[in-house]
């Protein structure tokens, strides 16, 4: 049943390892990071750590599990063509001045992809095994998915904290499916492949990985573009580069990426992921247009006042004289103070480099 199974998943993601509803065993590291603060305004995190620290068939999750399905889904396209290598440039042809999107946030949304795959398992184990009641889960509910991940044989946890994978690398989203089928757990992945390489540590632009497994997210630029609804500290906006949503410069640096399976989901694909900053900010002059353009992306979780600020920070670290008079408009007229505030600093360090 077991293989029948997993045969069947692997029709819809690239991997996929079985393991049981037990609490997750690292409860106290997690209790310990909170405290420390590193969670920064993710309130959530907090609020529901008692669940995310107990047994995953509690009513609240899914009451009936017996087991737990846990899928992953590579978006590393740039392995093979015709996807084009992923640059870091500034600039883009012309010399204007060019953001950068993270890798994740570049296709449809990826909560959307992934759900409708494990809606699609969830059915067909209903059908296949009448009586069969499943329930999933992508980023989106307390869940520890690298945890489970791990317990369930697809990788060990990095220095970076995210999942490594032998067979996709660093590139891939995790999704759980708890259900009532009871299936053979997967021997977990006891191994740790990273062994004294800090390659991770090193690429953070900001240093937010304090120490190996340990991120201190109110420094990481994940955090700072998209979860951080406030000011971004000054000390963070010079290190943050041309990146407008996301980061993903600790995982590119792993040495493990070089023999990664390639994706083959294609709506997870979304070019290079380069934007030209100019036009963006101008763009983002109402929420209408934002939503438009952002339609169906994960990119629509930052808001346009969020992202318009992003925009501003990276055009004060890689813009030039053509980006002056377009932050001036930014700067008197956006109705949000935070991002007029983001657009005079952008001004001020243009006048200065």
């Amino acid at each position: 049943m077991k293989q029948i199974v997993r045969e069947y998943a692997l029709t819809l993601f690239d991997d996929v390892g079985f393991t049981t509803p037990a609490a997750p065993g690292h409860a106290a590291f997690v209790d310990a990071w909170l405290e420390a603060g590193y969670h920064g305004e993710m309130s959530y995190l907090k609020t529901r750590k008692r669940l995310r620290g107990g047994p995953l068939n509690s009513q609240k999750l899914l009451g009936k599990a017996r087991s737990v399905i846990v899928v992953a889904q590579s978006y590393d396209f740039c392995n093979s063509p015709p996807f084009p290598v992923i640059g870091r440039e500034g600039r883009g042809e012309g010399g204007q001045p060019r953001g950068v999107i993270a890798r994740y946030a570049r296709g449809q949304d990826y909560h959307q992809v992934m759900w409708d795959k494990l809606n699609t398992l969830r059915d067909w184990l209903a059908e296949e095994f009448p009586g069969t009641v499943s329930r999933g889960y992508t980023d989106s509910g307390p869940i520890r998915e690298r945890e489970l991940a791990a317990r369930a044989g697809l990788g060990w946890q990095g220095k970076h904290t995210n999942l490594i994978s032998l067979k996709l690398g660093n590139f891939f989203f995790l999704g759980a499916l708890l259900t009532s089928l009871k299936l053979e757990p997967d021997p977990p992945f006891a191994s740790h492949h990273c062994g004294t390489c800090t390659r991770c540590i090193t690429a953070c632009p900001t240093g937010a990985i304090v120490a190996p497994m340990t991120l201190d997210a109110r420094r990481c630029i994940s955090y700072l573009t998209i979860e951080l609804h406030g000011s971004i500290p000054e000390e963070l906006r010079p290190l943050m580069g041309d990146h407008i949503f996301g980061c993903d410069d600790c995982l590119a640096a792993c040495p493990w990426n070089d023999k990664a399976q390639t994706a083959s989901e294609a709506k997870l694909y979304g070019g290079d992921g380069r934007v030209d900053l100019v036009e963006l900010l101008a763009l983002l002059a109402t929420d209408d247009a934002f939503e438009a353009r952002f339609a169906g992306s994960p990119i629509l979780r930052t808001g346009r006042t969020g992202l318009r600020r992003n925009v501003c920070v990276a055009l004060g670290n890689v813009g030039s004289s053509e980006a002056i008079a377009p932050l001036e408009h930014v700067a008197l007229t956006d109705p949000s103070e935070l991002v007029r505030e983001h657009a005079r600093w952008a001004l001020h360090r243009l006048s200065i480099l």
